[in-house]
Protein backbone atom coordinates (compact mmCIF):
# COMPACT_ATOMS: atom_id res chain seq x y z
CA UNK A 1 0.00 0.00 0.00
CA UNK A 2 1.27 3.43 -0.89
CA UNK A 3 0.53 5.94 1.85
CA UNK A 4 0.36 9.71 1.90
CA UNK A 5 2.49 11.62 4.30
CA UNK A 6 2.24 15.14 5.53
CA UNK A 7 3.01 15.80 9.19
CA UNK A 8 3.62 19.46 8.49
CA UNK A 9 1.09 21.92 7.04
CA UNK A 10 1.02 22.16 3.28
CA UNK A 11 3.64 24.58 1.94
CA UNK A 12 2.44 28.17 1.79
CA UNK A 13 2.87 29.35 -1.82
CA UNK A 14 3.34 32.89 -0.50
CA UNK A 15 6.67 31.77 0.90
CA UNK A 16 8.21 31.14 -2.51
CA UNK A 17 11.58 33.00 -2.53
CA UNK A 18 11.05 35.01 -5.70
CA UNK A 19 13.77 37.30 -4.37
CA UNK A 20 16.29 34.46 -4.29
CA UNK A 21 18.35 32.55 -6.80
CA UNK A 22 17.72 29.03 -8.15
CA UNK A 23 19.24 27.35 -5.09
CA UNK A 24 16.77 28.97 -2.71
CA UNK A 25 13.90 28.32 -5.11
CA UNK A 26 14.72 24.63 -5.52
CA UNK A 27 14.94 24.18 -1.77
CA UNK A 28 11.45 25.63 -1.44
CA UNK A 29 10.08 23.42 -4.23
CA UNK A 30 11.28 20.29 -2.43
CA UNK A 31 8.51 20.87 0.13
CA UNK A 32 6.12 19.73 -2.62
CA UNK A 33 8.33 16.89 -3.86
CA UNK A 34 8.29 15.23 -0.43
CA UNK A 35 4.48 15.00 -0.45
CA UNK A 36 4.68 12.10 -2.92
CA UNK A 37 3.32 8.68 -1.89
CA UNK A 38 5.53 5.73 -0.99
CA UNK A 39 5.10 2.12 0.14
CA UNK A 40 4.43 2.04 3.91
CA UNK A 41 5.20 5.79 3.83
CA UNK A 42 8.92 5.04 3.92
CA UNK A 43 9.73 8.27 2.02
CA UNK A 44 12.73 6.61 0.31
CA UNK A 45 14.48 9.64 -1.16
CA UNK A 46 17.07 12.29 -0.48
CA UNK A 47 18.20 15.32 -2.45
CA UNK A 48 21.24 17.39 -3.32
CA UNK A 49 20.84 20.95 -4.62
CA UNK A 50 23.70 22.54 -6.50
CA UNK A 51 22.85 25.90 -7.98
CA UNK A 52 20.03 25.46 -10.46
CA UNK A 53 20.07 21.64 -10.34
CA UNK A 54 18.69 19.09 -7.88
CA UNK A 55 19.75 15.45 -7.73
CA UNK A 56 17.07 12.97 -6.66
CA UNK A 57 18.47 9.88 -4.92
CA UNK A 58 16.74 6.63 -3.98
CA UNK A 59 17.45 5.87 -0.33
CA UNK A 60 18.33 2.19 -0.07
CA UNK A 61 18.36 2.44 3.72
CA UNK A 62 14.56 2.71 3.50
CA UNK A 63 14.10 -0.32 1.28
CA UNK A 64 11.49 -3.00 2.04
CA UNK A 65 13.28 -6.28 1.29
CA UNK A 66 10.23 -8.50 1.89
CA UNK A 67 7.53 -6.68 -0.05
CA UNK A 68 9.78 -4.89 -2.58
CA UNK A 69 12.99 -6.90 -2.92
CA UNK A 70 13.98 -5.37 -6.27
CA UNK A 71 13.35 -1.79 -5.15
CA UNK A 72 10.74 -1.32 -7.88
CA UNK A 73 8.20 0.50 -5.69
CA UNK A 74 10.99 2.45 -4.00
CA UNK A 75 12.04 3.87 -7.38
CA UNK A 76 8.42 4.52 -8.34
CA UNK A 77 8.05 6.65 -5.21
CA UNK A 78 11.03 8.69 -6.42
CA UNK A 79 9.29 9.11 -9.78
CA UNK A 80 6.23 10.46 -7.99
CA UNK A 81 8.44 12.95 -6.11
CA UNK A 82 9.94 14.03 -9.43
CA UNK A 83 6.46 14.69 -10.84
CA UNK A 84 5.56 16.85 -7.85
CA UNK A 85 8.79 18.82 -8.11
CA UNK A 86 8.24 19.69 -11.75
CA UNK A 87 4.59 20.59 -11.23
CA UNK A 88 5.58 22.90 -8.38
CA UNK A 89 8.27 24.54 -10.50
CA UNK A 90 5.72 25.11 -13.26
CA UNK A 91 3.27 26.68 -10.81
CA UNK A 92 5.90 29.19 -9.75
CA UNK A 93 6.69 30.05 -13.35
CA UNK A 94 9.67 27.87 -14.19
CA UNK A 95 10.27 25.39 -16.94
CA UNK A 96 12.43 22.43 -16.00
CA UNK A 97 14.62 20.00 -17.90
CA UNK A 98 15.28 16.56 -16.49
CA UNK A 99 17.41 13.48 -16.89
CA UNK A 100 16.41 10.02 -15.73
CA UNK A 101 19.42 7.93 -14.77
CA UNK A 102 18.48 4.58 -16.25
CA UNK A 103 21.18 2.51 -14.55
CA UNK A 104 21.74 1.59 -10.93
CA UNK A 105 24.32 3.78 -9.19
CA UNK A 106 26.04 3.32 -5.87
CA UNK A 107 24.86 6.73 -4.65
CA UNK A 108 21.25 5.97 -5.62
CA UNK A 109 20.95 8.86 -8.07
CA UNK A 110 17.84 8.24 -10.19
CA UNK A 111 17.17 11.67 -11.72
CA UNK A 112 18.43 15.21 -12.08
CA UNK A 113 16.20 18.24 -12.57
CA UNK A 114 17.35 21.66 -13.68
CA UNK A 115 15.43 24.88 -13.16
CA UNK A 116 15.12 26.76 -16.45
CA UNK A 117 13.68 30.06 -17.62
CA UNK A 118 10.17 31.26 -16.96
CA UNK A 119 7.24 29.56 -18.64
CA UNK A 120 3.48 29.96 -18.77
CA UNK A 121 1.55 27.46 -16.65
CA UNK A 122 -1.20 25.47 -18.36
CA UNK A 123 -4.59 25.18 -16.61
CA UNK A 124 -4.17 21.39 -16.70
CA UNK A 125 -0.94 21.48 -14.72
CA UNK A 126 -2.29 24.11 -12.33
CA UNK A 127 -5.15 21.75 -11.48
CA UNK A 128 -2.64 19.01 -10.67
CA UNK A 129 -0.46 21.32 -8.59
CA UNK A 130 -3.42 22.42 -6.47
CA UNK A 131 -4.21 18.75 -5.78
CA UNK A 132 -0.75 17.92 -4.39
CA UNK A 133 -1.48 18.76 -0.72
CA UNK A 134 -5.01 17.29 -0.92
CA UNK A 135 -4.13 13.85 -2.28
CA UNK A 136 -4.70 10.93 0.08
CA UNK A 137 -4.47 7.16 -0.11
CA UNK A 138 -7.66 5.72 1.36
CA UNK A 139 -7.46 2.21 2.82
CA UNK A 140 -11.10 2.28 3.94
CA UNK A 141 -13.96 0.83 1.88
CA UNK A 142 -15.06 2.97 -1.07
CA UNK A 143 -18.74 3.61 -1.67
CA UNK A 144 -20.86 2.43 -4.59
CA UNK A 145 -20.87 5.59 -6.72
CA UNK A 146 -19.51 5.42 -10.23
CA UNK A 147 -16.62 7.73 -11.21
CA UNK A 148 -17.68 10.78 -13.23
CA UNK A 149 -18.25 10.11 -16.89
CA UNK A 150 -15.08 10.51 -18.89
CA UNK A 151 -12.71 10.53 -15.89
CA UNK A 152 -11.26 7.06 -16.48
CA UNK A 153 -10.60 7.93 -20.11
CA UNK A 154 -8.86 11.10 -18.96
CA UNK A 155 -6.67 9.06 -16.61
CA UNK A 156 -5.79 6.66 -19.44
CA UNK A 157 -4.64 9.60 -21.54
CA UNK A 158 -2.65 11.00 -18.61
CA UNK A 159 -0.75 7.72 -18.27
CA UNK A 160 -0.17 7.40 -21.99
CA UNK A 161 1.21 10.92 -22.21
CA UNK A 162 3.83 9.91 -19.65
CA UNK A 163 4.92 6.77 -21.49
CA UNK A 164 2.87 4.25 -19.48
CA UNK A 165 -0.47 2.46 -19.94
CA UNK A 166 -3.51 2.41 -17.70
CA UNK A 167 -5.86 -0.45 -18.53
CA UNK A 168 -9.33 -0.85 -16.97
CA UNK A 169 -10.12 -4.33 -15.68
CA UNK A 170 -13.25 -5.36 -17.57
CA UNK A 171 -16.24 -7.00 -15.90
CA UNK A 172 -15.44 -10.44 -17.32
CA UNK A 173 -11.86 -10.17 -15.99
CA UNK A 174 -12.79 -9.02 -12.50
CA UNK A 175 -13.21 -12.40 -10.82
CA UNK A 176 -9.86 -13.71 -12.05
CA UNK A 177 -8.13 -10.54 -10.84
CA UNK A 178 -9.91 -10.78 -7.47
CA UNK A 179 -8.61 -14.33 -7.04
CA UNK A 180 -5.07 -13.16 -7.80
CA UNK A 181 -5.39 -10.40 -5.20
CA UNK A 182 -6.61 -12.94 -2.64
CA UNK A 183 -3.81 -15.36 -3.48
CA UNK A 184 -1.29 -12.54 -3.11
CA UNK A 185 -2.70 -11.81 0.34
CA UNK A 186 -2.44 -15.43 1.36
CA UNK A 187 1.20 -15.63 0.28
CA UNK A 188 2.26 -12.35 1.85
CA UNK A 189 0.45 -12.67 5.15
CA UNK A 190 1.60 -16.27 5.58
CA UNK A 191 5.18 -14.97 5.56
CA UNK A 192 6.25 -13.95 9.10
CA UNK A 193 9.00 -11.72 7.68
CA UNK A 194 6.41 -9.78 5.67
CA UNK A 195 4.25 -9.34 8.77
CA UNK A 196 7.23 -8.19 10.83
CA UNK A 197 8.34 -5.71 8.15
CA UNK A 198 4.85 -4.21 7.96
CA UNK A 199 4.53 -4.03 11.74
CA UNK A 200 7.82 -2.11 11.91
CA UNK A 201 6.29 0.76 9.95
CA UNK A 202 3.04 0.99 11.96
CA UNK A 203 3.13 3.18 15.06
CA UNK A 204 0.74 4.84 17.53
CA UNK A 205 -0.79 8.04 16.24
CA UNK A 206 0.94 10.22 18.82
CA UNK A 207 4.39 8.68 18.50
CA UNK A 208 5.94 11.76 16.88
CA UNK A 209 7.43 9.73 14.02
CA UNK A 210 7.52 11.56 10.71
CA UNK A 211 7.44 8.43 8.58
CA UNK A 212 5.59 5.15 8.56
CA UNK A 213 1.88 4.63 9.14
CA UNK A 214 0.18 6.00 12.25
CA UNK A 215 -2.59 3.86 13.68
CA UNK A 216 -5.39 6.00 12.25
CA UNK A 217 -4.06 5.49 8.72
CA UNK A 218 -4.56 1.73 8.92
CA UNK A 219 -7.79 1.74 10.92
CA UNK A 220 -6.20 0.75 14.24
CA UNK A 221 -6.35 2.05 17.76
CA UNK A 222 -3.09 3.19 19.37
CA UNK A 223 -3.22 0.16 21.65
CA UNK A 224 -3.46 -2.17 18.66
CA UNK A 225 -0.55 -0.38 16.98
CA UNK A 226 1.63 -0.90 20.07
CA UNK A 227 0.81 -4.61 20.04
CA UNK A 228 1.33 -5.00 16.31
CA UNK A 229 4.92 -6.38 16.47
CA UNK A 230 3.73 -9.08 18.88
CA UNK A 231 0.61 -9.82 16.85
CA UNK A 232 2.71 -10.09 13.69
CA UNK A 233 4.77 -12.85 15.31
CA UNK A 234 1.92 -14.80 16.82
CA UNK A 235 -0.95 -14.58 14.33
CA UNK A 236 -1.50 -15.24 10.66
CA UNK A 237 -4.50 -13.28 9.29
CA UNK A 238 -3.93 -14.49 5.72
CA UNK A 239 -7.41 -15.99 5.27
CA UNK A 240 -9.25 -12.92 6.59
CA UNK A 241 -7.11 -10.49 4.59
CA UNK A 242 -7.59 -12.51 1.41
CA UNK A 243 -11.37 -12.67 1.79
CA UNK A 244 -11.68 -8.95 2.59
CA UNK A 245 -9.61 -7.90 -0.42
CA UNK A 246 -11.39 -10.33 -2.73
CA UNK A 247 -14.70 -8.67 -1.81
CA UNK A 248 -13.28 -5.18 -2.23
CA UNK A 249 -11.81 -6.05 -5.61
CA UNK A 250 -15.14 -7.35 -6.86
CA UNK A 251 -16.97 -4.31 -5.48
CA UNK A 252 -14.62 -1.68 -6.91
CA UNK A 253 -16.32 0.53 -9.47
CA UNK A 254 -13.06 1.20 -11.31
CA UNK A 255 -10.14 -1.21 -11.17
CA UNK A 256 -7.09 -0.21 -13.22
CA UNK A 257 -3.70 -1.73 -14.07
CA UNK A 258 -0.75 0.63 -14.61
CA UNK A 259 1.93 -0.91 -16.80
CA UNK A 260 5.03 -0.07 -18.83
CA UNK A 261 6.55 -1.54 -21.96
CA UNK A 262 9.58 -2.92 -20.11
CA UNK A 263 10.64 -3.49 -16.53
CA UNK A 264 13.81 -1.64 -15.59
CA UNK A 265 14.81 1.30 -13.45
CA UNK A 266 13.90 3.88 -16.10
CA UNK A 267 10.46 2.31 -16.54
CA UNK A 268 9.89 2.29 -12.79
CA UNK A 269 10.60 6.01 -12.71
CA UNK A 270 8.20 6.56 -15.60
CA UNK A 271 5.53 4.51 -13.80
CA UNK A 272 5.98 6.67 -10.69
CA UNK A 273 5.64 9.87 -12.71
CA UNK A 274 2.49 8.58 -14.43
CA UNK A 275 1.08 7.31 -11.13
CA UNK A 276 1.40 10.66 -9.42
CA UNK A 277 -0.27 12.53 -12.24
CA UNK A 278 -3.10 9.96 -12.23
CA UNK A 279 -3.51 10.35 -8.46
CA UNK A 280 -3.57 14.13 -8.68
CA UNK A 281 -6.05 14.10 -11.56
CA UNK A 282 -8.35 11.81 -9.55
CA UNK A 283 -7.96 14.01 -6.47
CA UNK A 284 -8.89 17.09 -8.48
CA UNK A 285 -12.10 15.29 -9.48
CA UNK A 286 -12.93 14.51 -5.85
CA UNK A 287 -12.03 10.81 -5.94
CA UNK A 288 -9.48 8.72 -4.10
CA UNK A 289 -7.19 5.90 -5.21
CA UNK A 290 -6.06 2.85 -3.26
CA UNK A 291 -3.99 -0.17 -4.18
CA UNK A 292 -4.24 -3.93 -4.63
CA UNK A 293 -0.56 -4.53 -5.37
CA UNK A 294 -0.35 -8.07 -4.01
CA UNK A 295 -0.32 -9.78 -7.44
CA UNK A 296 2.27 -7.35 -8.79
CA UNK A 297 4.55 -7.88 -5.78
CA UNK A 298 4.56 -11.67 -6.18
CA UNK A 299 6.73 -13.01 -9.01
CA UNK A 300 4.48 -15.99 -9.54
CA UNK A 301 1.34 -13.84 -9.84
CA UNK A 302 2.51 -10.94 -11.96
CA UNK A 303 2.44 -13.01 -15.14
CA UNK A 304 -1.07 -14.36 -14.48
CA UNK A 305 -2.28 -10.80 -13.78
CA UNK A 306 -0.84 -9.72 -17.10
CA UNK A 307 -2.64 -12.56 -18.84
CA UNK A 308 -5.91 -11.98 -16.98
CA UNK A 309 -6.22 -8.41 -18.24
CA UNK A 310 -4.61 -8.99 -21.65
CA UNK A 311 -1.83 -6.49 -20.98
CA UNK A 312 1.14 -6.67 -23.40
CA UNK A 313 3.31 -4.68 -21.01
CA UNK A 314 4.62 -5.25 -17.49
CA UNK A 315 2.08 -4.52 -14.71
CA UNK A 316 3.49 -2.08 -12.15
CA UNK A 317 0.43 -1.31 -9.99
CA UNK A 318 -3.17 -2.40 -9.53
CA UNK A 319 -5.37 0.55 -8.51
CA UNK A 320 -8.94 0.96 -7.32
CA UNK A 321 -10.66 4.28 -7.90
CA UNK A 322 -13.75 5.62 -6.20
CA UNK A 323 -15.32 7.83 -3.57
CA UNK A 324 -14.50 7.31 0.08
CA UNK A 325 -14.57 9.03 3.45
CA UNK A 326 -12.14 11.85 4.03
CA UNK A 327 -8.93 10.61 5.64
CA UNK A 328 -6.34 12.47 7.67
CA UNK A 329 -2.90 13.18 6.23
CA UNK A 330 -0.09 11.07 7.62
CA UNK A 331 3.46 12.04 8.67
CA UNK A 332 6.10 13.63 6.50
CA UNK A 333 9.76 14.35 7.07
CA UNK A 334 10.89 17.92 6.65
CA UNK A 335 12.99 19.14 3.74
CA UNK A 336 15.94 19.58 6.11
CA UNK A 337 15.82 15.87 6.89
CA UNK A 338 16.07 14.80 3.26
CA UNK A 339 18.33 17.55 1.88
CA UNK A 340 21.95 16.43 2.22
CA UNK A 341 23.63 19.16 0.21
CA UNK A 342 22.80 22.77 -0.66
CA UNK A 343 25.42 24.62 -2.71
CA UNK A 344 25.03 27.87 -4.59
CA UNK A 345 27.09 27.28 -7.72
CA UNK A 346 27.05 29.16 -11.03
CA UNK A 347 23.96 28.62 -13.18
CA UNK A 348 24.61 26.39 -16.19
CA UNK A 349 23.53 27.77 -19.54
CA UNK A 350 22.22 24.60 -21.20
CA UNK A 351 19.36 22.29 -20.20
CA UNK A 352 20.04 18.72 -19.18
CA UNK A 353 20.77 16.11 -21.83
CA UNK A 354 19.70 12.50 -21.49
CA UNK A 355 22.59 10.04 -21.45
CA UNK A 356 20.31 7.28 -22.67
CA UNK A 357 16.84 7.28 -24.13
CA UNK A 358 14.42 5.07 -22.20
CA UNK A 359 10.90 4.82 -23.62
CA UNK A 360 9.56 7.71 -21.60
CA UNK A 361 7.16 10.58 -22.02
CA UNK A 362 7.07 14.20 -23.08
CA UNK A 363 7.78 15.02 -19.45
CA UNK A 364 11.32 13.69 -19.93
CA UNK A 365 11.81 13.61 -23.69
CA UNK A 366 14.05 10.95 -25.26
CA UNK A 367 16.92 12.85 -26.81
CA UNK A 368 19.10 12.15 -29.79
CA UNK A 369 22.83 12.23 -29.21
CA UNK A 370 23.76 15.71 -28.10
CA UNK A 371 20.16 16.95 -28.12
CA UNK A 372 18.78 18.77 -25.13
CA UNK A 373 15.54 18.04 -23.35
CA UNK A 374 13.09 20.79 -24.24
CA UNK A 375 12.97 23.27 -21.35
CA UNK A 376 9.28 23.80 -21.93
CA UNK A 377 8.37 20.12 -21.66
CA UNK A 378 5.20 19.76 -19.63
CA UNK A 379 5.68 19.19 -15.90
Amino acid sequence: MFVDAQALPAPDPRGFPSWGGPTERLRFLLAYAVLAPSRHNTQPWWFEVRGDEVGLHADGARALPEVDPDGRELVMACGAALANLRLAAAHFGHATSAEIIGTHRRDGLVARVRLEEHRALSPEDEELFQAIPRRRTNRLPLDGREPPEGLVTRLLREARAEGAWLRPVEAHQRRAVAELVAEGDRRQWANPRFRAELAGWIHPSGSGRRDGMPAYAVGMSDAAARLQPLVARLSNPARAEAERDRRRTLASKALLVLSTAHDGLAEWMVAGIALQRILLRATAAGLTVAYFNQPVEQDGLRGPLREAVGDPGMPQLLLRLGYGPEVRPTPRRTVDEVLRRLDAVPVRPAPLVLRRAPPVSPMVQPAAAGAAVAPGAPA
